[in-house]
């Protein structure tokens, strides 16, 4: 007979200041998605395709994907900081904290 194991996996938290909340996700959740599903608003008029860059973050804490060249584009044409991501383009891989300007 096998021996079964389960691996615990650590949930990554996202802490959101502003609202004074704090939210695990399951690790490589969708950013915007997450916020959404914790009832945040999150601004978008292209639904998450990462075009109008409504949904743009300041993210601190580096445990996300790297933006790839269609996010760097999207930024530029939309002037975002250069310390801002587009949260429906995020990848969570481990804490966070995300601070926005229309909460």
């Amino acid at each position: 007979m096998g021996t079964s194991y389960t691996i615990l996996t650590k949930m990554p938290k996202v802490s959101i200041p502003q609202k004074q909340m704090t939210i695990d996700v399951e690790p490589g959740a969708n950013l915007m998605n997450a916020l959404l599903n914790a009832g945040l608003p999150v601004a978008s008029s292209c639904h998450g395709d990462g075009i109008c860059s409504m949904c743009r973050v300041r993210l601190t804490g580096d445990a996300v994907n790297p933006p790839v060249e269609f996010e760097i584009n999207s930024m530029k044409r939309n002037k975002c900081a250069p310390d801002e991501r587009l949260s429906c383009q995020v990848e969570v891989r481990g804490d966070l904290t995300v601070q926005t300007k229309y909460w």
